[in-house]
This record gives structure tokens, sequence and C-alpha cells, in this order.
């Protein structure tokens, strides 16, 4: 049997992210745990149930990025093997855009599971992980060094400004809040990559509609056979 329409993969990661957020936020709004007017600056996804409902859809999101870093990567890994006039740094290329892929991939499904104030290293550790990891996975697949760099360095300075010098518990940042012009740098910084990631994985949806799959061929062993065999013949008796 093959298997089409494997754009879809790309596709659901696209609106997935950024369904999750807007989900998250109304039901937020709703609670009054946030305000309308901060919807790209909430911090609010710490309460229940908004927080339950946004590490669901991107433990999903997550698992659907990993089937479309694994098929992109396969896709380039058959291109490589049709063309022998590649060298090996492509096929070790394509291994490290996997890698990293799916460690971007886990990291964000770390960073909806755990808390801002309550586990505030393992999150902020795992944002930075994961926008490196992407970061090194457009460096693979695309070579935007002077595009993607700048974004990159933008996020590491402004986030690295709010922590250590704006590092509380406050949950909703307003423009009076202490920091706030850090926190929305920091913020625009994050918002504007993630963009970027998400553009880059809607061009995949072009490639995507010309792969099909064929679904894997699953052999018994002869040990599996004999045994069915025999309780057939013990039945039989």
């Amino acid at each position: 049997m093959i298997e089409g329409h494997l754009y879809i993969f790309p596709l659901l990661v696209c609106a997935l992210i950024p369904f999750a957020y807007l989900i998250s936020f109304i039901v937020a709004v709703h609670l009054g745990h946030s305000k309308f007017e901060y919807l790209f600056f909430s911090h609010s996804l710490i309460d229940s149930p908004e927080s339950c409902i946004y590490s669901q859809i991107i433990n999903f999101t997550s698992f659907i990025l990993i089937i479309t870093i694994y098929i992109r990567y396969r896709q380039i890994a058959e291109l490589i093997r049709n063309h022998p006039t590649c060298g090996k740094k492509y096929s070790q290329l394509n291994l490290t855009f996997l890698v990293c892929g799916l460690i971007a991939a886990f990291s964000m499904s770390i960073i909806s599971n755990f808390p801002h104030t309550n586990v505030f290293l393992v999150r902020i550790c795992a944002t930075y992980i994961t926008f490196i990891m992407s970061v090194g996975t457009l460096y693979c697949e695309m070579l935007l060094s002077f595009c993607i760099r700048p974004l990159l360095y933008s996020i590491i300075i402004f986030q690295t400004i709010t922590i250590v010098k704006y590092d509380n518990e406050q949950k909703l940042w307003t423009s009076t809040s202490l920091g706030w012009k850090y926190h929305l740098s920091s913020t625009l910084s994050a918002w504007i990559l993630t963009s970027c990631l998400l553009i880059y994985i809607l061009t995949l949806i072009i490639d995507f509609r010309r792969i099909k799959i064929i679904s894997p061929k699953i052999y018994l062993t002869n040990d599996i056979i004999d045994d069915q065999m025999n309780q057939r013949l013990s039945l039989s008796i």
C-alpha cells in the first residue's frame, strides 16, 4: 500500500502551534488569568486549565514534528543516494539536520510541560535548546547563516538580560512592569524566530506533495511459523 498526502504533517505543525497559544489565551482571558491587550506577551500559560490545554496540543504537535523531520531526512537521504556525486559531507549534514530537529521537537514538548514559576531553570534551558537546535536545523537544511544568526543572538541577549535582572514570579506583564522593555524585546525576538521556523516548515508542503511512502513489510521468523503450526496440530488432535 502506498501512502500519500504527507503534506498534512507540516501543515498540522504550522496550524497547531498558533492554535495552541490562541485557544489557551482565550481560556486565560475568560478566566481572568490574563488581559486581552497583551496577547503576544502573556505568561498566563502557567495556570490551569489553559496550561493543560496548551501542553496537550504542543505534545501532539511535537510528535507530528518528529514525523515531519524524519520524512524530510529520508527524502534527502534518498536524493543523496541517487546522486553518487554527492560527497559524504552531505550525508553527515543530513544526519546533523535529523539530530537537531529531533532535539528541538523534544525540547518544545518540555517547554509546554514545565511551568514557568515552578521549574524556571528547566523551562528556560529547554527554550534555549529549542531555538538553538531549530537554528541548527535551518543551518543544515537551508544554509541561511546570515539570515537566522541575528535573530538567535537577539533572543539570547534579551532573554539573558531579562532573566538576570528581572527574575521574579510575576505572571502578568504590563507596560508599567519593571523590565517591560527587555521583556518586550525578548518576546518579539522569540516570535520573529518562531514565525521564521513556521514559514520554513510550510515550505516543506511543496516537497511533501511529491513523496509517497510504501508501508513496510513484516516478515515472520521460522520459529513463529513453527509454533503456529504446532498449535494447529495440537488443536486438531
